[in-house]
């Protein structure tokens, strides 16, 4: 492979550059790889936000703090994609929007059946290990498992 063909799958990489070097939310990716989950308070006008931010799109203040939510959820959405599959994810892929406290989180749903799955089943998080960074670092992504026990 040549280096111009390198760059350019970088480039389009869906998962993410997660070490300090690459971003400013580093922490969230941290914890990810600790099983925990974490985004960013606005300490002035106390809103949560997801993804985690390095600004509040509220009232853009800059002084965020990391809070760790809940691992349990619930699924409020879902759709099983067959075909158009981003690169690297598998076939076929449930992408879901999984409610954590007051947040709505876009996510995927791994290690689940497709078939009998409804919403509001409850979900608990599941941080899938993905392919090492160009600098062989490890990355992991934020996803979800529906669990057997019903939210409530």
């Amino acid at each position: 492979m040549n280096d111009r063909a390198s760059a350019y799958f970088r480039a389009v990489d869906p998962f993410p550059l997660q070490g300090g070097e690459h971003t400013r939310v580093a922490r969230f990716y941290e914890a990810l790889q600790e099983g925990r989950l974490l985004t960013t308070s606005c300490l002035d006008c106390d809103r949560r936000h997801w993804p985690p931010r390095v600004v509040c799109p509220v009232c853009l203040s800059d002084r965020l703090d990391w809070v760790e939510l809940p691992k349990q959820g619930t699924l409020h959405a879902f759709t099983v994609q067959e075909t158009g599959v981003p690169p690297g994810f598998p076939r076929p892929s449930i992408f879901a929007v999984v409610r954590v406290g007051e947040l709505h989180i876009f996510t995927r749903l791994v290690d689940t059946p497709a078939a009998g799955l409804k919403r509001g089943a409850a979900v608990r998080l599941a941080p899938e290990a993905v392919q090492a960074g160009p600098d062989g670092e490890a990355r992991c992504l934020p996803t979800f498992t529906v669990t057997a026990e019903p939210d409530g």
